[in-house]
């Protein structure tokens, strides 16, 4: 796909959360008839979600989605019957052993199939009585989500005692909000939860997920490298579920302000904006918006520094070697450590020597995706945008 310069925008509908989506669904196979959701996110992840527990086939085949192969992972332990858990080939190089471990703890019955770690695997549902369990989370948030989703549906409920809060806890506690949304109760200390069995409500409620604040930034980036002057995302609010609202604060930074109108959010540049000398942050929390990040900054020309970012080495793709090896075609030469992205500045962006890859990985495609702001850019495989934002192209370019 050839892209140019992003036409003038004023309102963009994004696609709602697919992390509070899949959350919701995953609760509503629990408790069928706890409460009533209002409408699901378009991404590819939620569809494919949604049609694996509408359909409970003996193969659960997640394709790309890591979360739906790490919720329904917690899930499938205590439905009945024998089922098979497995994704495409990147899925089975990443880990699951920390959740398959936790969830044995509690007297799953799980076994690998091929490696030991990864997918696939084949789970044979049944009552799980233990009521307490260890997990490393060092790996991923999606481990310990999908213990505390599973958790109010056991007969004693669960404690769960996690090694860390620190990578993307703003997850954890997403997790957190949306339970206790439904009712469920929930007790916090430190990296302690305990998590009480749920019995619904007489009458359901209605729940109604909210637009993906990852997916606005990319709005941010091209507010603040084109010819934007005003975005109007309707829906976004603070406080908000979703840890990545962060990037109204980050971008705040680089000069893109953001006004809370109540129904939504604006966003346009701030006149006169002084740039920092550099951004150094530690992104554990949001990671997501690591790849939106590092084009923003370099394209502006403010040198960076971006920590906790090691979970980027197992996702869709490893995002920092990505990054590295893409942001060299326009001439910038980040570093990279295990979990952390630095650019110490000096380079100046030009358009770029080849066509961007994207690596199967629709957050590369987003992020790269801005740069049409300066000049016209090629990327490859940009259909993998579906992911999460299918219409992407459509309301930005």
């Amino acid at each position: 796909m050839i892209l140019h310069q992003p036409k003038i925008i004023k309102r963009v509908e994004l696609p709602l959360s697919k992390s509070e989506c899949n959350r919701w669904l995953i609760l509503q196979d629990l408790f069928p008839h706890a409460f009533n959701i209002s409408n699901l996110s378009d991404a590819e992840d939620t569809q494919i979600l949604q049609q694996l527990l509408a359909e409970k086939p003996h193969v659960y085949n997640c394709g790309l989605a890591g979360t739906v192969f790490r919720f329904l992972t917690a899930r499938l332990s205590i439905l009945p019957g024998s089922h098979i858990v497995t994704g495409n080939e990147r899925i089975k190089e990443r880990p699951i052993e920390p959740l398959v471990d936790a969830l044995r703890q509690l007297g799953a019955s799980i076994t690998y199939l091929e490696n030991d770690g990864f997918a696939p695997l084949k789970i044979t549902g049944k009552p799980l009585e233990r009521n307490e369990v260890d997990i490393d989370n060092s790996h991923s948030s999606q481990f310990v989500t999908a213990l505390m989703l599973l958790a109010p549906a056991l007969p004693h409920g669960l404690t769960i005692r996690c090694r860390a809060m620190g990578v993307s806890a703003p997850y954890i506690y997403m997790t957190a909000q949306q339970l206790e949304t439904i009712g469920v109760r929930i007790k916090i200390r430190g990296n302690e939860f305990r998590i009480y069995p749920f019995t619904p409500a007489t009458l359901p409620r209605t729940i109604v997920p909210e637009p993906d604040w990852s997916n606005a930034s990319y709005g941010y980036g091209l507010v603040l490298l084109g010819n934007s002057s005003e975005i109007y995302f309707p829906g976004l609010k603070r406080p908000s579920f979703q840890g990545d609202a962060v990037v109204a604060d980050y971008f705040g930074q680089l000069g893109v302000e953001t006004i809370f109108t109540g129904g939504g959010i604006r966003i346009r540049k701030y006149q006169n904006h002084q740039q920092p000398s550099a951004l150094n942050l530690n992104l554990s929390g949001s990671p997501d918006l690591a790849q939106t990040l590092m084009v923003a900054a370099a394209a502006v020309g403010v040198p960076f520094h971006f920590s906790g970012l090691h979970t980027l080495r197992i996702k869709e793709t490893d995002r920092l070697e990505a990054m590295r090896a893409e942001l060299q075609k326009v001439g910038i030469n980040i570093d990279i450590t295990n979990d952390a992205a630095q650019w110490e500045g000096g380079q100046s962006m030009h358009p770029p020597l080849a066509p961007f890859a994207t690596y199967n990985d629709h957050r590369m495609a987003m992020a790269l995706s801005m740069l049409a702001a300066l000049f016209p850019i090629e990327i490859t495989n940009a259909d993998v945008v579906k992911k999460s934002f299918p219409d992407f192209f459509k309301a930005f370019f």
